[in-house]
């Protein structure tokens, strides 16, 4: 199976290619996940955004104030609504196509589709390996424990 998309850079267009072995894939169990981030990638790809509009957009899908276990959603809201008028604010300077933004943001039902696959398949792994799950690096299991724990509160 072959993934590929274009990229835009300053010396022209060029193709990158991306395989997964078949086997691999399908014995992991995760093709439908692999498959949505290669879409993202290619569409994100695409848009052709700079370094500074990825940087607010990633903070802004980051700042998500739609987390179930999120104590006060109205102020993460408020720091998210001031990352997209950055975004926009970075859009304009830039005189992209005035359609860039709502372009961008209409990747979010995509990104939460690929994190609900991604948390069903971490929950899933760590059912059948505990003892992996249990040495995931400290990082991931911060961003990733509340959410698993919410989403399955029997194996809480």
């Amino acid at each position: 199976v072959g993934w590929g998309w274009e990229h835009g850079n300053a010396t022209g267009r060029h193709r990158t290619v991306m395989s997964l072995p078949s086997p691999l894939s399908t014995l992991s169990g995760c093709d439908d996940l692999i498959g949505a981030i290669f879409e993202l990638g290619r569409t994100l790809c695409r848009l052709q955004l700079s370094d500074e509009e990825l940087a607010l957009f990633t903070a802004a899908v980051l700042l998500s104030p739609d987390r179930p276990w999120l104590t006060e959603s109205k102020k993460v809201q408020k720091l998210q609504d001031k990352i997209y008028v950055a975004l926009q604010h970075e859009i304009q300077k830039k005189h992209s196509a005035e359609d860039k933004l709502s372009k961008i943001v209409s990747k979010l039902p995509l990104m939460k589709t690929i994190c609900n696959l991604h948390l069903d398949k971490l929950e899933f792994f760590r059912l059948l390996h505990p003892e992996t799950a249990m040495n995931f690096p400290p990082l991931y299991k911060e961003v990733f424990n509340s959410e698993l724990q919410y989403s399955n509160p029997r194996e809480s």
